[in-house]
């Protein structure tokens, strides 16, 4: 696990300053705003993702047809994952704690920097090694944040801080996810869906095979 140590960091977007970034109402991350500074107390987080051989120790009986254990686990449900960093003495990141893990301290869009670079994290068909790309990396040491699989946070879907966006998803019927996967589709809005703060949601029953998950503890 790599320490991220106490201390304040940029949360959310700020449309005016990333105005390339924001192709239409329905991807303009609304729900990441309003762009604020942030503190966090110290905490741990895995350097990887949970892969399936660190989660078949967990649940042996589990069937998949990979033979590479060291692909990032996918297609477990929110449950699944909580419970599994509960077994390890640890919790799924708060979401704030994943941004700040993969955005630094410099108010990076994405983990290499500002600029999208499409071949530095894996968007493409196939998901990969969870220490295969190593332009994924962010500046505290933190690898695949940005591509290969979307990953569950401990979080409801809720407004941010000093948000007046109304959503009529908020609430306790979907956990938060973070992070750019595999098959997101060269259209004009792959930037938006791979920028390190935007939020994205699913049901936490369900199982996707673009999304993963790491562990946190507090420090």
């Amino acid at each position: 696990m790599i320490l991220i140590a106490k201390g304040k960091f940029t949360l959310g977007l700020n449309p005016q300053k990333n105005v390339l970034q924001f192709m239409s109402d329905k991807t303009s991350a609304l729900n990441a705003q309003p762009e604020q500074e942030y503190l966090l107390e110290a905490f741990y987080i895995d350097q990887y993702e949970v892969t399936y051989e660190q989660f078949m120790k967990f649940k042996p009986q589990a069937q998949y047809t990979t033979r590479q254990m060291n692909l990032p686990v996918s297609g477990v449900s929110w449950y699944e994952a909580d419970a599994y960093c509960q077994w390890l003495g640890k919790r799924l990141p708060h979401e704030y704690e994943w941004e700040k893990a993969a955005r630094g301290k410099d108010d990076r869009l994405f983990v290499w920097g500002n600029d999208f670079e499409k071949g530095t994290a894996n968007f493409g068909k196939q998901v990969k090694p969870v220490n295969t790309l190593d332009g994924d990396i962010s500046r505290y040491g933190v690898w695949g944040m940005n591509g290969n699989v979307s990953e569950w946070t401990s979080n409801w879907y809720q407004p941010y801080p000093n948000s007046t966006l109304q959503d009529k998803n908020f609430g306790n019927k979907y956990k938060v996810t973070r992070g750019g996967s595999i098959h997101k589709r060269e259209h004009g809005f792959i930037k938006q869906f791979a920028m390190i703060p935007y939020r994205n949601i699913s049901p936490p029953k369900m199982r996707f095979w673009d999304t993963g998950f790491r562990c946190v503890k507090s420090a």
